[in-house]
């Protein structure tokens, strides 16, 4: 029953950002060239609602003011489907680089388009220039991307690799990384599964925005040391977080401290930024 319960209100609230998103499309495009009208009602159904009416889930969230200076390329760990409503849950206006399946959703292909998300076929590696133009795109008129750089959810709570290709955007306009850390969606909806894990329905959810990285912070300023430094970021509060060895969350290598290190705060960066 509450599993119904949840799954009722995620869909209902999906339902509603339809329904209530359609009317903004017949606002002129030179009125809303980002269209985030259509994007902010989603927000408010899939980011503000389906937390405030589900008493079995608590969406803690630490650092989403750092999300106002942008633009960024926003990048997250990811456990569970759940993790786009947390993003959401940041209340932030951005695009989503999410998988093409999701794109042939109908109602949801509809909302996803016309809200200008990019659509990522991951099993198509001719697709990766027009992905990166995309993001490349949204980012000169200084709106945020959002991605989830492992590609694919995590199932034992470990971070994946963190695929380099989500980080040539970032380089090549010379836009910082906002790493994301997320914790206990996995407990919510595991994957491959369709209901919570663990004795109780109650599930806390941690999310924090981290400082950005910067590619002049970088000792080897690459995509791939992009990656890594986000990665040991987002994976070092993944750790303090738990209380636990970094080895259940990098994984058996460790944290892999000679790649993505950092000479220090940029010079000139804002309080926030190197809080």
């Amino acid at each position: 029953m509450i599993t119904v319960f949840c799954w009722h209100i995620v869909l209902n609230c999906a339902f509603a950002s339809f329904i209530f998103g359609m009317p903004t499309l017949l606002v002129p495009k030179r009125f809303d060239p980002a269209r985030s009208l259509l994007h902010r009602v989603g927000v408010f159904w899939w980011g503000v609602m389906v937390w405030a009416l589900n008493p079995f889930w608590q969406l803690e969230i630490e650092g989403a003011e750092r999300l106002e200076e942008g633009p960024y390329l926003v990048c997250s760990n990811h456990q569970s489907m759940m993790d786009v409503l947390v993003l959401m849950g940041l209340r932030s206006n951005f695009k989503w680089v999410s998988g093409i399946r999701f794109f042939k959703i109908p109602m949801l292909a509809v909302y996803m388009r016309r809200a200008g998300y990019i659509a990522a076929d991951l099993k198509n590696p001719f697709s990766a220039r027009g992905i990166l133009d995309e993001c490349g795109a949204w980012i000169d008129q200084g709106v945020s991307v959002g991605l989830f750089p492992e590609g694919t959810r995590s199932d034992t709570g470990t971070l994946g690799n963190f695929k380099a290709g989500a980080f040539r955007v970032a380089v090549e306009k010379d836009v910082p990384v906002l790493p994301v850390a997320i914790d206990g969606t996995s407990e919510i909806l595991p994957k491959g599964s369709w209901t919570w894990a663990g004795d109780s329905p109650f599930k806390r959810i941690r999310v924090k925005v981290l400082a950005p990285v910067h590619m002049n912070e970088l000792e080897d300023p690459t995509a791939a040391q992009l990656g890594h430094a986000v990665r040991n970021a987002i994976g070092d509060q993944l750790v303090q977080w738990r209380e636990c060895d970094e080895h259940e969350v990098f994984g058996r290598k460790g944290r892999p401290a000679d790649k993505g290190s950092l000479r220090g705060p940029v010079p000139g960066a804002d309080a926030t930024a190197s809080a």
